[in-house]
């Protein structure tokens, strides 16, 4: 008997588009969800999916958060996220994006926050 089995990883995009204000960087952005998970395939037919998880990335500085509450998470996999509020409490940092850079004002290049002066142009950073 032939049998064909097979476990792939997926990445599906959410329908949750929320403006924020960020808690990392201090400026307006955006979240966008995804949900990350494995899928159990049986002759290239997916029959089963687990290891679900939901994370949220910021457009504005690029960060990314692990939602930890179930009941918020579940919502938004099943495309029922529109009135639904985020806080930092709901959610775990994964990798902070540009939150720990300065930004140029001069040429706009990212340098570490301790830098007094820009690397590439000499300007002096806030």
């Amino acid at each position: 008997m032939f049998f064909m089995a097979g476990v792939y990883p997926q990445r599906k995009e959410l329908n949750f588009n929320k403006t924020i204000l960020c808690s990392c960087c201090n400026k307006y952005g955006r979240y966008q969800a995804f949900m990350e998970c494995n899928v159990l395939n049986l002759f290239f037919i997916p029959v089963f999916k687990f290891s679900k998880k939901i994370y949220i990335r910021t457009t504005c500085c690029n960060s990314l958060y692990l939602v930890t509450n179930k009941e918020k998470a579940a919502l938004l996999e099943h495309g029922q996220g529109e009135d639904i509020y985020l806080g930092d409490e709901d959610m775990q940092p994964v990798h902070l994006g540009y939150c720990g850079m300065n930004t140029c004002p001069s040429c706009g290049f990212e340098s570490e926050q301790d830098f007094k002066f820009c690397p590439n142009c000499g300007a002096p950073l806030k």
